[in-house]
């Protein structure tokens, strides 16, 4: 998988989720290597309808883009500082038990994982790395 990062317009990565998961499923990229002492949120996206599998460049209706650590809403790509260790950005599907997380997209990032922490069936992650 290739990340577009620093400057490429906030092109996510495009994603396949298996058939038959049973619920709604949200998506996260975090950063745990970001210099802010408690990493940094790229990228979250909830309420994506069961049955939609694959994650393109237009949101499924329903789905919610969440706003990350920028306060930017939407995804925003891997561009660690010049110089710094090389960086793992963690992609990670979940599925969610419930209908949705009634949240809205302006909601801090570290609120919409905590508030989803007690809703995840099953995930699955892949970490990619870039470094400047």
């Amino acid at each position: 998988m290739r990340l577009e990062a620093c400057g490429s317009g906030g092109v996510r990565p495009r994603l396949r989720v298996a058939d038959g998961v049973p619920t709604r499923t949200s998506v996260t990229m975090f950063d745990p290597d970001a210099p802010s002492g408690s990493g940094f949120w790229h990228w979250l996206t909830w309420d994506i309808p069961a049955g939609d599998t694959t994650l393109g460049s237009t949101l499924p209706a329903g789905a919610v883009a969440g706003t990350d650590d920028a306060g930017q809403t939407g995804y925003l790509g891997p561009c660690p500082p010049s110089g710094d260790i090389a960086h793992h950005y963690r992609i990670t599907v979940y599925a969610l038990d419930t209908p949705s997380l009634d949240l809205p997209a302006a909601t801090p990032a570290a609120v919409t994982a905590f508030s989803m922490s007690g809703h995840v069936i099953g995930y699955a992650t892949l970490t990619a790395s870039a470094r400047r």
